[in-house]
């Protein structure tokens, strides 16, 4: 089993963000045993009121603070997380059971881990991360805070990502590679030394 920093006392959460990205997460929730009660959204207070994947799209006020993963896009996770963080909210991580997450691999709390994603042994990824699904993480990789591994995102080993930083669809990142703070790596390309 992989660790966590977090221990769920329950299978009840909250998502953070209502955007087309949160409907495949309320499945991948469910995959995972989690009920996820509704959408927090903190930016488009138009969508309160409707449905996502028949949750309610609710006011960050609307329930009392409990258990939540942040999936709205990229750079926009670290400021949602900061204002449920400050209403008491706590992380909780979603790893989908088609996923395989070394035991000796590391999840900061909050991290989405998608179908068909691997994390090799002995990595450590960092809170808040999203690996979406057919993402690949090889061992002694160390993924900083709220970074994007979009589907098909291939990472070799001894990878180092600094945070903020997305890696687009079906990019690959050769062995011993360093991805700066808030780099964006295109889809499909092909990165072979420091990238900032």
């Amino acid at each position: 089993m992989h660790s966590t920093a977090e221990s769920p006392s329950s299978r009840e959460l909250y998502l953070a963000g209502s955007g087309s990205f949160a409907a495949e997460i309320v499945e991948w929730a469910g995959d995972g045993g989690w009920e996820v009660l509704g959408l927090i959204e903190l930016r488009d207070l138009a969508r309160v009121g409707e449905l996502v994947e028949e949750r309610p799209v609710i006011a960050p006020g609307s329930p009392p603070p409990g258990a939540a993963a942040v999936v709205a896009a990229g750079g926009s996770r670290r400021s949602h997380w900061a204002c449920l963080e400050h209403h008491g909210w706590q992380a909780r991580t979603i790893v989908h059971p088609h996923a395989w997450v070394s035991a000796s691999a590391v999840l900061g709390a909050g991290c989405v881990v998608g179908p068909g994603a691997v994390i090799g042994a002995r990595s450590v990824i960092g809170e808040h991360t999203l690996i979406s699904r057919g993402a690949l993480v090889g061992h002694h990789a160390r993924i900083g805070a709220y970074v994007s591994l979009l589907p098909g995102a291939n990472l070799a080993s001894h990878v180092q990502m600094g945070e903020d930083a997305i890696v687009g669809m079906g990019a690959v990142v050769v062995d011993h590679t360093t991805i700066g703070a808030n780099a964006i790596v295109a889809a499909g390309a092909v990165v072979l030394r420091y990238a900032a």
